[in-house]
Order: structure tokens, then sequence, then C-alpha cells
């Protein structure tokens, strides 16, 4: 027969007060079903007889329900006692061996298996295999079911296991011991034998098993940085009930910092001083960030001590008005401070804020990290030194000898290890490449570490050589990549998390170039494992898969090349469930097309290596801002994967529309936010190849500038944010066509994004902004492109209109200007071809919506440099002109005498009837600008 085992608590049954939920708080308890763990394991003897085994539950009846395997084992719902129990009868055996059933009870909230065996006629003991005890210690009860005499044997070198002395008998016999308490961090084990007095083959063993003494994080003591607290403060200006006393209450995150006066700009230099008694030195001070309007750009810093009483200006930083903190470590220790001095000179919106300023003096103690490092071979405490004793682990505060013994024994999950002992890389300073580069801030959130934590929670972080830079961790509470910012020092450090959030390492370097990683371990008992998606590293589906099967937090975290998602994990879980490759692939290609636009590509990695970060928000829509895009959670499905982005034009546009928002700087002025980058949307679907380009036809041109006279500011009917963003699009798009497609001039994008990051457009300036692009534009094509921009309508005179668009703005364009940028544009030899006429669509082309886009001019035609070869005529019919010999021609163009009235590129249009037909003449384009007049016919 099997040796089997039973082991059995005599315990007083608890009922567990469960948390109330808001149901529960409106009067509807939460469904409750539960059976105590100590009694899914039943033993009888071979006679007849019955049990019940209690329930607490608050279902009805018809909630929950019981069966068994085995006939000879009967069970039922019993429903007459004070508690619903499950009623078993086992009847008679008259086998020889023991017998097993399996009793399933089974609720809507949880299901549960108790084990049955009963004794037969032949000998047997029944004992359960293995016993778990608290580290306390205290009272054990095993309960011993068998027919045959035995003997009991207690394994070796376990005297913390007493027996307490009782009768011994043959059938059901309950034995006693006293278990001491584990002082230990290691869990130990008893073995009790039971051997048949008269036959020695019949026996069974329990493992008495014995927790590990509990530790947690209140076991690490550490002798922080010594706070500096002011004994006053003064500022220059402050909004009434926001003042400097607020940045020193100890509150951060309060949502009562201090604010320069509302609602107009502050009068810059804002002067913040705090004072201090004298009797301290310090090392250095923390600036946090509210997040928003006045974050701290550039400044300088005055420090005045007791041996030097008067304002000495130690340094001039920036800030760069980001949502984050900063920390500033003077060169050597200011020794007695008196009085600090902050002179801000540019914030956020033009005000000036401060949610908290803390100053410290640097705790030299390091008595704890030489304690570790008699156990562990460096300070991250990864890995122990050979030959370490157990004496010297349990001599450890109890937090670490316990991540000790894990890691002795070889029991640290490898899961919880992965995620828990990274190496992380440096990552370029996302401020300073913005400016460089002319971009939104890309996120600054690079290096996740799959690991959350609570509000409360007390965590360790293990820091090793930082090689001399600033490491941060930072709480991402949700979508809002600004969560609170923790500095963290070599060696050990103790965080109090103030909000719940998925942890981040911020390693921000001026370069990083042969910059060398840091190790950071966050170990056991801190934070909670949710694990992220790491494309350099994990490479396949399957392991994406597994990550995201074991992930519990609300967001799941995917690192591509150039693009990181964090997006719901429910999300992920619905849409992406098995395949990440086919969405981080595509979106980090949308990214590097375009980045090879904008001519960007070259210094990444080397230079840059930050990527978008991309949220999925619960509202909204779509969007872009410094550090984030974000696409509502429930759009997801439909522009991750590939095949689904390709299933729809517009699938593939909006996340392109929102990318190009980041990187269009450059190129933007007051006026075209909302189509200079569509020019990165539409060279997205040209990559994608299977859809044509987006935006109005040309003939909406014809209207604008012949009909409504309209010029470039106001061209169109304003759609979006106060602009035609579908016929504005198409400007840049004919500029992409011609030079690149065409190959007039292939890096024409590239150098013209260089001109404009050397000379740059000023926002608050749109008029001289159009006018700078239009030079620049003839610079990177060494071509004088003046008939291109006055199509386009850039050399209209615009009189200080007031314009809205993300903001307020004055449009103005004067003879002057236009005279000034026609001239600069006419060093440049004169354009080769008329490209202001190209079309890159033919009607039928996928994608295509619902109007025709002409029937000459298209892309080939300037590629091929198409000339008019046959006899081109026209008809009249009212207002209505039609072209016979023309499909040689790029346009065709009304004129009357050397004013042009009208162009289309349709073969039969209609000229608005605001345009007389009377004494005109019509001209078929050729692709190089020559014009052939058409005969009347």
């Amino acid at each position: 027969m099997k040796n089997v085992c039973f082991v059995f608590f005599v315990a007083v049954m608890s009922i567990c007060t469960m948390a109330c939920s808001d149901n529960e708080q409106e009067g509807v308890a939460e469904p409750s079903f539960e059976i105590s763990e100590e009694l899914l394991q039943q033993d009888f003897t071979k006679e007849q007889s019955s049990i019940l085994v209690p329930v607490s539950t608050n279902l009805e009846s018809a909630g929950w329900s019981v069966s068994s395997t085995q006939s000879w084992c009967l069970v039922a719902k019993d429903l007459t006692g004070s508690k619903p129990a499950v009623k078993i009868v086992i009847q008679a055996s008259e086998e020889p061996e023991v017998r097993s059933a399996a009793i399933e009870v089974k609720s809507s909230v949880k299901n549960y298996t108790i084990q049955v065996r009963q004794l037969g006629y032949g000998p047997a003991i029944l004992v359960r295999s293995e016993a778990s005890v608290e580290s306390a210690g205290g009272p054990l009860q095993i309960t011993v079911t068998s027919n045959v005499e035995y003997t009991i044997t207690q394994s070796a070198s376990t005297e913390w296991l007493t027996t307490i002395p009782r009768t011994r008998a043959l059938v059901d016999k309950d034995y006693a011991y006293e278990v001491a308490a584990n002082t230990t961090y290691e869990a130990r084990t008893a073995v009790l034998t039971y051997t048949a007095v008269k036959e020695s083959k019949v026996m069974a063993t329990c493992a008495v098993i014995q927790k590990a003494k509990k530790s947690d994080t209140s076991d690490v003591v550490l002798e922080g940085d010594v706070k500096i607290q002011p004994t006053s403060g003064k500022d220059s200006e402050h909004q009434p009930g926001q003042g400097i006393e607020n940045t020193f209450d100890g509150k951060i995150g309060s949502g009562s910092p201090y604010h320069s006066i509302w609602n107009q700009p502050a009068t810059f230099p804002v002067t913040l001083e705090y004072f201090f008694d004298g009797t301290s030195d310090m090392d250095y001070f923390i600036y946090h960030t509210r997040s928003g309007n006045g974050n701290f750009g550039e400044l300088d810093v005055y420090t005045a001590t007791e041996e030097n009483p008067e304002y000495a200006l130690y340094g001039s930083f920036d800030f760069k008005k980001q949502n984050a903190s900063s920390k500033v470590v003077f060169a050597s220790t200011l020794k007695k401070v008196t009085k600090i001095k902050f002179a801000v000179k540019s914030g956020a919106g033009d005000f000036v804020s401060c949610d908290e300023m803390e100053f410290f003096r640097k705790n030299t103690s390091k008595e704890l990290d030489a304690q570790l490092l008699t156990v562990f071979t460096d300070i991250t405490c990864c890995e122990l030194k050979q030959g370490v004793t157990s004496e010297q682990i349990n001599a450890l505060p109890g937090y670490f000898a316990h991540l000790a013994v894990q890691l002795k024994n070889g029991t640290y999950d490898a899961w919880e290890k992965k995620f828990r002992m990274q190496d992380y890389q440096a990552y370029s300073d996302v401020e300073v490449w913005a400016e460089k580069l002319m971009t939104k801030r890309y996120g600054n959130l690079d290096n996740p570490t799959g690991i959350y934590a609570e509000a409360g929670d007390s965590i360790i972080v293990l820091v090793g050589d930082t090689h001399g830079q600033t490491v941060s961790l930072q709480a991402i509470p949700a979508v809002d990549p600004s969560g609170d910012m923790y500095f963290l020092n070599e060696g050990v450090n103790k965080v109090g998390i103030r909000q719940t959030g998925m942890l981040f390492v911020m390693y921000t370097t001026p370069t990083v170039e042969n910059m060398k990683p840091i190790r950071v371990h966050i170990p056991l008992n801190s934070g909670k494992v949710n694990g992220f998606f790491d494309l350099k590293e994990d490479k396949t589906d399957e392991i994406y898969a597994d990550l995201l099967s074991k992930a519990t937090y609300k967001y799941f975290c995917v690192r591509g090349e150039k693009i990181m998602f964090y997006f719901h994990l429910t999300k992920m879980r619905e849409y992406l469930p098995r395949n990440i490759l086919s969405a981080i692939h595509l979106w980090d290609n949308i990214i590097g097309w375009q980045q090879e636009l904008m001519g960007i590509d070259n210094v990444r990695p080397s230079q840059v290596n930050n990527h978008i970060f991309a949220v999925s928000p619960e509202d909204g829509y779509m969007w872009a801002s410094d550090y984030r895009i974000g696409f509502v959670y429930t759009y997801l499905n439909n522009i991750l994967l590939y095949e689904n982005v390709m299933a729809a034009k517009d699938n593939a546009w909006g996340p392109s529309h929102e990318i190009g928002h980041i990187h269009q700087k450059a190129i933007n002025w007051p006026s075209s936010t909302e189509s200079s980058n569509n020019l990165f949307s539409n060279y997205v679907l040209y990559k994608l190849g299977k859809y044509c380009s987006r935006g109005t036809e040309l003939s909406a041109l014809a209207t604008a500038r012949f009909i409504e006279k309209q010029a470039w500011f106001d061209m169109g009917s304003s759609t979006h944010q106060n602009e035609d963003t579908e016929l504005h699009m198409r400007m840049n798009w004919q500029l992409w066509n011609y030079y690149h497609r065409c190959g007039y001039k292939p890096d024409f994008w590239q150098k013209l994004f260089k001109l404009l990051r050397e000379t740059r457009i000023t926002e608050s300036d749109p008029g001289a902004g159009q006018l700078l692009f239009a030079k620049m534009a003839s610079k990177a094509a060494n071509e004088n492109l003046t008939d291109f921009f006055e199509l386009w309508g850039f050399f209209i005179p615009v009189n200080n209109v007031t314009i809205e668009q993300y903001g307020t703005w004055k449009y103005n364009v004067t003879q002057t200007m236009i005279n000034e940028a026609k001239s600069y544009m006419a060093q440049f030899p004169k354009a080769k071809h008329a490209f202001y006429y190209l079309e890159d669509r033919k009607n039928g082309d996928v994608g295509i919506e619902n109007y025709k886009v002409g029937d000459v001019g298209h892309y080939t035609q300037f590629k091929n440099n198409q000339t008019i070869t046959k006899t081109v005529g026209y008809t009249r019919s009212g207002q209505r002109i039609t072209i016979s010999g023309g499909d040689e021609a790029v346009a065709f163009e009304i004129k009357r005498g050397a004013e042009l009235l009208f162009f289309s590129n349709f073969l039969s249009f209609e000229v608005p009837s605001q345009i007389s037909l009377d004494v005109i003449q019509v001209y078929a384009v050729q692709a190089d600008g020559k014009r052939v007049q058409a005969i009347l016919k």
C-alpha cells in the first residue's frame, strides 16, 4: 500500500471580517464562501461514520453545490444548524486497502476539494504529509488514524518541537506538541515517522515545517541625511495664501504650494529667501515642483554663512521648467549656513511656483553598508560572498537576513529577480534635446522597474555605483508621468511611498555615449512585481504573453526601440493577449520614419535615446503633449495590431498625426499647427504602402485663392482649431513629392529642418514665420520657390489680424516683409518645374475619399519631365470649359492678359460664376512651367 499522511491542527475557527466594499456600505454584502484549510483533509476508520464540515458563507443555498466522486462517500448540504455545512456520510469498508474519494464544493465565489480517505481491514497509518507552523511557534496538534500499533520517532536536531505525552491508542489519536519560536530567518523542518510495531513496512511520515521569522522593511533602520529646517522665509511676491511659508511646511503634494501672483506674469527675477539659525552645515537642496505653471526655469542661487554673512552667488542653474524635482549638491559643504536666496529668472507660463524646498546635511555614517558587505559581494545585495555562514546571515537586520536566505537556498523567485535586480542604462536629457532638435519633450520614463508600490508602503532600494551621476525613483500613479520623485544615494535607501504608482528609475546624463549602467536592486517585500516587456531583451511573443498573464497592476508597460506603451492591462489582454511584436515594430517604424524625415536619425541612439511614451487615458480621444502621447483606451484595438491599423486609413493616420505633433516645431507657426504635422502622417501612409495620401483636392486651392481671395492664414474653411487642415497639408506634401519622390532633392526636408533649427521661427510672430519658412525652403532646395509660395498665399499682405490657434496671435505680413523675402529667394536659380500643380493621387486609388482629385498633374509627369506634344484645344458651354488633347499638361490656367484668373487640373471643369470668361485665354501648363495656349474650337 502507499504510505499516506494526515496532519490535523485543532484550532478555533475564526470568522473573518471582510473589508467593506462600496456595495456593503450601501447595505449589500460582498458574496463570500469559505471552508477552513485544515478541514480539507478528512480521514476515517473502516466503520460507517459521518461528519459535518462547516461552511462560512452568505450565499443562498442555490448558490453552492456539493458532489462526490465515489458512491461509498455520500455528501449533501446540511442547512439545519446555525451555519451551513457539508455533511459527509462514509459507508463501512470491506476492502483491505485504503480507499479515497474527492468531494467537490463549488460556488460562484470559490471552489474547494475535500479529500477523503478511509481505512480498510489491512494495516495502515493515515497522517497528512505536511504541517505548516508560523514562526512564532505555539501548540501543535497532529491527528493519526490507524488500525495498528505504531511507534513515533522524531528526526534529529529538532529540539524546537517538544512532545506533550499522551496515552497511545490504535485509532484516531491526537498528539500534542509545543513548537518553540523560530528566531532565524530560515524555515526549519522536523520529520515525524510513524512505524507499525508488528509490520515495519507499514509507516508514514509527517514533515512539520516552521516558517522563518517574519521580516519587513521596518527591520531596516537608516540614519538618513539630516533635514535642515528654515527658521523663516521671505518672497518678493506671492498670491495671497500661497506665500513662501508653504515651501517649508513639510507637506509635499498637499495642494498648498508657493505661487507668484495669479493672472499676470511674474515680475522676474522672483526671489525666495530662506533663513537659518547658523548652527547647521548644508550639503544640498531639493526643489519640488507642483508640476505645472511656475516650474523653475533659469535661476541664480546665493548663499551666506556665519563666516561670510553677505550673499555671494553660488551658481546659475536651469531647471528647464520641467515637471520633476531638481537636486543641487554643493561642491563643498556650506558651514553654518545662515541664509539662501533663489533668484528665479523664468518659470513655466511666466509664473513661479514651488511645492516644497528641502535642505539637507549628508549623513556620512555607513554602518549598515559595512555590515551588509560582510555577507554580500556588493551593496546591491544581489549575490552572497563565498562561505557565508548562517550565523553571519542571522546577525543582519531581519529584512536583509531573509534576503540572504533566499539567495543562499536558491529560492529567490526567478520571475521576481528578473525585475527586482536590474542594470539600468543612462538616458539622455529630454529637456536639452527638445530644445536642440525643436521637438516636444520625449518621455523620460525610459527605465521601468516592473514594480509598483502602494501609498504608505516603505520600500528598500539598493543602489550600486552611480558613477558620479544623479539617480532617482519616480512613482507614476496613472497615465500622468509627473509622479512623486525620490532621490537615491549609493547604498541602502529607504523610501516612503506617498502615492500608489508604478516605479521608474530616473538616470539622466548630459551624454549617454560610454555611460556605464547602474545596478539597482529593489528586494523582496518592497513593492509588488508586475513585470514589463522589453523588446531588446525579451524578443518573442511567447515571453510577452507569459509576462502579461502574470501582471496585476492596472497598467502594463512595453518598451520598444523608440516607443513605450503604458496601456491598460485589461485592454492589452483583450486586444493583444499573445502578439506584441506586430504592434511594437509598427510603432517603432512610425517614429523612425518621422525621425528620418526631420533628419535626426543620425543622432539616435548614440546621443539621444529617449522613447516616446504612449498612454491610454479613459477619456478624450487622441492627443500629444510634452512627455507623452495619449490614445483613449477603448480605441487601442484599432491602432496596435498591424492588420488592424491597415484595415482603415485613419487607423494609421491618427497615431502618426499625434506623433507628428511631437516633431513639427521647427516647421510650424500659428495657422499651421494642425497641418504641418500631417507631413509626417502622409509620409507614414506612403511608407505603409496601402493607402494614398490624405488632404483635399487641389481644386480647393483654386477656389481659396481666386474666388475667396484668401491668404495662407485663413485659406479654405476652418475645420479644426481655426484651420483648414485638409487644404493646408497639401502644400508640404507637394514639396515632399517633388523633391523626394521625384528625386530632384532627396534630402530636401532634412535640410529644411536643419535650417529652421539654426534660424528659428518665432511663434509669437506667425507672419514672419511664414516668410522665413519660404526663404529656408528655397535655400534647402537651392531654387527660387517664389511662384510656389505665391500660389499658396504667402505673399499677400496681412494687417495685424487676430487668429486663435492654441493661443491668441497677431498675424502681420507687410509689403516690406514680402519684398525682403522675395529678394532673398531671388538669389537662387528658378525652379525647374511648376510643381505647385503636383498631385500624387489618381482617382480610384485606395483611400480616395468622396471627391475627385483631377485628371492631370500626377507626380510622374514631373518626375518624367513630361512635355506637351499634342495640339491642345478647348470648348466653352456657359462657364464650363472642356479640354481636348490636354492629357500631357499638368494644369490649365484661365488668364486675361498676364493676370491669372483661375486654374484647374481637370480636363472638363466649371469656372465659378464670379469669373467672367470674356476676353480670356486658356493655357495648358507643361511640367517645366511652359505655357501652351489652347485653341478655342
